[in-house]
């Protein structure tokens, strides 16, 4: 009897005729699928106690959800793209790994800039597209996977549920630790960061950006509850926060800044409200140090260090300005001079652009729409938080490090992918972690001076 082929094959210019959905590939997917719901089911029921974890399954099932719709618009609308690339790479260094391990090894601390790069591929372990080969941060994200790839099989839904349901840890994670400061009934705050449908598409697929929210959502608890004594010091946090500070390093390293330098002014808040019983006392002291904090930033930017990142920001920039293998709708910042005044010109819009954009009107695409549909959204809350007690709202932020915290990270962030992205498919890529915290600035409330402090002394308990 004859054997029949029921596998769809998909051929792309820029892969290796992948193959997604064989048979092997949907069981794979079926067995991690019920892998990943025993696994959560289990942690959910060891936290049944926590009223907040009802939401546990619940993002989970969001996160897949989207991972989905993300894997199958990659493979039948773009018809490939990056993230079918970065996986076409990964596939093929796992058969390096799984054939000749030594050489696997030292694929490691290698790229290539030449075209044609082969190094010690064969046609039997296939060979990486040539443009994710010669990226080293492309080809570190395709290394990463190619270790997930040995669960999965190598099976592109296998791999895309199991990074999905990686980033419903991470974002629970972050979620865990912002409901420990009672900033906002637990049920508003699971929208702003479990629930957000941008950020659930954009970063729960095989791409840098998953691999980015994941580092930095697992990043943020991690060292603050190490630094503020909420955790004790053990070897096993130090080492997650140099693996995870060297994935984000590897992959886009401005990243560290983004999270650096939000920390530095939010323990400045914290340690002014521990030293200090008076208000004006903290509050002067907070000024001080975010002086000298912008002084030292300014004496930085000045050095060689601070001028080699701006060379590397314009090249960023007029690449994605000028690389017809760029594709989408642009956007322009004007005339930017890559000094360090000329960033302080350019910062207004960088920041408005990086938070905000695209419009409805420049959302033309299936890509782009939920971000054009979010802009209103966050239009509207931005106008609440303008006109109603804004002054009140502003002494909240200044008198509590989480919040604090977020809106350094918010404005930092915002800066850093409003300005270099230049192509809106990409801002709206970068720009997805950084949501949260700013939902959770945009919806804060005046206190009461008396339950102000009562929350001010809560995480430090």
């Amino acid at each position: 009897m004859k054997n029949i082929d029921f596998s769809i094959v998909l051929y792309n210019d820029h892969t290796n005729k992948l193959t997604f959905f064989t048979g092997l590939d949907i069981l794979m997917l079926l067995l991690w699928l019920t892998i990943i719901i025993i696994i959560s089911s289990w942690i959910k029921t060891k936290n049944a106690h926590k009223e907040h974890y009802k939401y546990f399954m619940r993002n989970l099932y969001f996160k897949l959800g989207f991972s989905f719709v993300f894997a199958f618009y990659y493979i039948f609308f773009i018809h490939g793209g990056d993230t079918v690339a970065f996986f076409d790479t990964s596939r093929v260094l796992t058969n390096l790994l799984l054939k000749y391990p030594e050489y696997y090894i030292q694929e490691w601390s290698t790229y290539s800039t030449n075209e044609g790069y082969i190094n010690h591929f064969t046609p039997e372990t296939g060979f990486p597209p040539g443009w994710i080969a010669r990226e080293p941060e492309g080809y570190f994200v395709s290394k990463l996977f190619s270790v997930i790839n040995v669960l999965t099989g190598s099976g592109y839904l296998a791999t895309t549920v199991l990074s999905a349901f990686i980033t419903s840890l991470a974002s629970f994670k972050l979620y865990d630790f912002i409901v420990s400061f009672g900033i906002h009934d637990y049920k508003k705050l699971a929208l702003y960061f479990l629930f957000i449908p941008s950020l659930s598409f954009w970063c729960t697929g095989v791409s840098k950006d998953t691999l980015i929210v994941v580092c930095l959502y697992y990043l943020i608890p991690t060292i603050y509850n190490l630094f503020t004594g909420k955790s004790k010091i053990k070897l096993w946090n130090i080492l997650v926060i140099l693996f995870l500070g060297w994935i984000l390093l590897n992959i886009r390293s401005f990243m560290i800044a983004a999270i650096a330098v939000p920390f530095i002014f939010a323990f400045n808040v914290q340690f002014a409200n521990r030293v200090f019983s008076n208000k004006f006392m903290r509050g002067l002291t907070r000024t001080i140090i975010i002086l000298l904090g912008f002084g030292f930033i300014g004496v930085y930017f000045s050095g060689e260090t601070a001028q080699k990142y701006l060379k590397e920001a314009e090249v960023t920039q007029q690449d994605f300005k000028t690389n017809k293998t760029y594709t989408g709708a642009k956007y322009n910042l004007g005339e930017v001079s890559y000094t360090p005044t000329g960033l302080l010109k350019a910062m207004p819009l960088s920041i408005f652009t990086g938070i905000y954009r695209p419009f409805p009107w420049e959302a033309l695409s299936p890509g782009l729409l939920i971000n054009g549909i979010e802009c209103l959204f966050l239009v509207y809350l931005t106008f609440i938080f303008l006109f109603r007690n804004l002054g009140k709202k502003i002494s909240k932020i200044r008198n509590s490090d989480i919040l604090t915290f977020a809106i350094y990270f918010v404005i930092i962030f915002a800066f850093m992918t409003g300005f270099t992205s230049m192509i809106f498919g990409v801002l709206v890529r970068l720009r997805a972690p950084l949501l949260p915290f700013f939902l959770l600035i945009l919806t804060i409330t005046p206190q009461k001076e008396s339950d102000e402090e009562e929350l001010l002394l809560k995480p430090s308990e």
